[in-house]
């Protein structure tokens, strides 16, 4: 009894304590007593083991098969696949009969159950018993990180499914319970939209609770996402056993991806959230119903939206949003969120490289005036009476300016812009080579299938409307048969997006000509003249990405076909320009020598492309964006890099500065020494980094 009277007083030090300050330290004595006593007291007072249940609704969109289901198949929310129960799927009401009813479903879970989308309970057996007017599909997959895009995330509209499930939290906010009034099959117009359906709201009825918490009490999470939503109201977990009622609520969902089109007189909108956890529940039979959704014709249209995709019931503490990974500047205010349910109190602690951060002991981790050493993995430990639970790891990435050493730099001569400076990825150099009538000093020479060009970084200084390219090359022709030809030809000049249709892309064809592809489709064609004949020929490119506007090919000087654009088109910026090869595997890669690669900004007109031929002239340096003209080897050089996009990148003279802009500057940059460009900072305006904004 010594013991259980401990426990008595520490509990009462932490309530105080609560009052005064938000969560209390797990590392503080009382704490280290409580943790120690517990265990004693819950087996004098027989406390089943800790535990926690996901339940998901799942639904059998009986017109269009790839829709349904979605079994929760990995840890979502902080439960483990094998703690989630994926109910019985419930119809949607498309292609199902009939359309204008509620249905009714009913399921037992015990410690046997193993088949269906169901795991095993821990110990005891649930009833469930919900009622809905249909379930549906939604385009929302949730805000946690998914690794392709920022958050949130929307399926992409017009495919089935639209991407794969990559996460548990996917799996279960891609399905819901309706909430009987928004965008659902009706009487009358079963396959269409309808602004009030008026059926009843869903209702979920919970027994055997206390089989499974049978000396504990616990708290309950819920999920939403739905097709149509202003906003979430909230919705209620009543303890019928006691007659006791919490309200959940959803306090951010927003933003949601708008769809239209579909003849609403309000704003339809995919979105969904996940709800604060209700007060301590300790009854056998808990009913989970929403507040009433409605439709509020405007302006403005109002939209509350009261679904449920599934819920979590625990005890023992779970973090249900771990913080995200966020990368960092220098002085930068980072705050660090997540958010964790359980029977309360919880107490928290934040950890860097897994020790305890001194006084991070709330839901959200702040720091100021960011440095280097901020950088690292963080997560959240959380505790209670039941257990303890750590949070996904976060990593935070402190930005920094890196100088690495560079082999194969092809440098930039163009006289008066920016250097756009190449990487050479495996050509050899040539002092000169000569086909009997043209010598040309300085050229590279390409062996087609080792993808050994040049590449230069994008820059939007290629993002032009109209410009030109102008190369010479030498070739005996490509080889049908070369692994990795894609059999179509091979790259001279492209810009990739790894997208059929959409490279900017000129060819050395099979037959031994050239073609041009511009992105979109917008235009196609090929020269007249034969490059393939192993003799040095002079090659420009004229183009226009208007509508009225289109291409030319010019060869050794001369004018050889022209083609319009049949739509306007513009350039696959930022990716990198690949000279002799290209990443796509469409096309492949160049056999042959190539030398005076240029890019203008603008259309050169007969007479300019002419003396380029004759003379090898500049013609306009202000247009000249690039010339790589080979002169000398590929040198050893130095590469720039740094990750945050708003960062300038400045130089100076000497290292007290003046430090300068350097135009047009993108990471990876490099580095090309000369009197007023060798010690480099970068510019970066301080900003305030949330690592998880979708939180309560």
């Amino acid at each position: 009894m010594a013991k259980l009277e401990l426990h008595s007083k520490c509990e009462v030090r932490q309530k105080e304590s609560t009052m005064k300050k938000l969560h209390h330290s797990f590392n503080s004595p009382c704490n280290r007593k409580l943790a120690c006593t517990v265990s004693a007291a819950a087996l004098m007072l027989g406390v089943s083991s800790a535990a926690t249940i996901g339940l998901h609704f799942q639904v059998s969109y009986c017109a269009s098969t790839p829709y349904s289901g979605f079994p929760v198949t990995m840890t979502a929310f902080g439960v483990a696949s094998n703690g989630w129960e994926s109910l019985t799927p419930m119809p949607s009401g498309y292609g199902c009969s009939p359309v204008n009813s509620t249905y009714t479903l009913s399921e037992t879970i015990d410690t046997t159950t193993s088949t269906d989308g169901l795991n095993p309970l821990p110990n005891g057996s649930l009833s469930l018993t919900w009622t809905a007017a249909t379930a549906n599909y939604s385009g929302f997959f949730g805000y946690g990180d998914l690794g392709f895009a920022p958050p949130p995330y929307y399926s992409a509209p017009g495919t089935h499914p639209p991407i794969p499930i990559p996460s548990g939290e996917s799996q279960v906010y891609v399905t819901f319970l309706r909430d009987g009034i928004n965008f659902g099959p009706s009487p009358g117009n079963p396959g269409g939209p309808n602004p009030d359906n008026n059926q009843p709201p869903y209702v979920v009825d919970i027994t055997g609770l206390k089989s499974v918490f049978t000396n504990t009490p616990f708290v309950i999470e819920l999920m939403a996402s739905s097709d149509s939503l202003d906003i979430l109201t909230n919705a209620f977990v009543i303890d019928v056993s006691h007659s006791l009622t919490n309200s959940v609520n959803y306090p951010n969902i927003t933003p949601v991806n708008v769809q239209n089109g579909f003849g609403e007189p309000w704003l339809r909108g995919v979105g969904g959230g996940l709800s604060t956890a209700s007060g301590s529940v300790n009854g056998d039979h808990v009913r989970i119903t929403p507040a009433q959704p409605q439709h509020i014709v405007g302006p403005p249209a109002a939209n509350f939206a009261a679904t449920i995709s599934g819920f979590i019931i625990t005890d023992k503490p779970v973090v249900s949003m771990s913080p995200q990974p966020v990368l960092i500047g220098p002085g930068d205010t980072v705050q660090l969120s997540a958010y964790a349910v359980g029977v309360p109190p919880l107490a928290y602690q934040w950890r860097l490289g897994g020790h305890p951060i001194v006084g991070a002991t709330n839901l959200s981790y702040k720091f100021t005036n960011s440095t280097p050493a901020d950088g690292g993995n963080y997560d959240l430990m959380v505790t209670n009476l039941y257990g303890a639970t750590t949070s996904k790891v976060a990593t935070v990435t402190a930005d920094l300016l890196t100088l690495t050493r560079t082999n194969g730099v092809v440098f930039d001569s163009n006289p008066a812009n920016p250097q756009r400076d190449g990487l050479n990825m495996g050509a050899s150099w040539k002092a000169s080579d000569s086909d009997g009538s043209v010598t040309r000093t300085g050229v590279m020479n390409l062996v087609g299938t080792n993808a050994d060009g040049v590449t230069v970084i994008g820059t939007t200084n290629f993002n032009v409307a109209t410009g030109t390219i102008t190369f010479w090359m030498r070739s005996s022709g490509v080889d049908p048969n070369a692994t990795g030809l894609g059999g179509a030809g091979a790259s001279l000049f492209c810009q990739p997006t790894g997208q059929a249709g959409k490279d900017f892309l000129i060819l050395q064809t099979v037959g031994g000509n050239l073609n041009f592809y511009a992105p979109e489709n917008a235009n196609n064609f090929g020269s007249v003249a034969s490059v393939s004949d192993n003799l040095w020929h002079f090659v420009a490119l004229v183009f226009d990405q208007s509508v009225s506007g289109g291409a030319a090919f010019y060869v050794d000087g001369v004018s050889d076909s022209t083609n319009a654009n049949s739509v306007s088109w513009s350039w696959p910026t930022p990716n990198p320009i690949e000279i002799g090869y290209s990443s796509d595997a469409n096309w492949g890669d160049y056999t042959g020598l190539l030398d005076d690669v240029r890019f203008y900004n603008r259309e050169l007109s007969p007479t300019e492309i002419s003396s380029v031929y004759h003379s090898n002239a500049l013609v306009d340096t202000n247009a000249l964006q690039m010339q790589l003209n080979f002169t000398a080897a590929p040198d050893g050089g130095f590469t720039l890099t740094w990750l945050e996009g708003s960062a300038v990148l400045q130089s100076a003279p000497n290292v007290n500065g003046p430090f300068q802009d350097v135009p047009g500057a993108n990471s990876p940059y490099i580095v090309v020494p000369a009197s007023n460009h060798q010690f480099f900072r970068y510019r970066y305006v301080p900003a305030s980094i949330v690592s998880n904004p979708y939180l309560m």
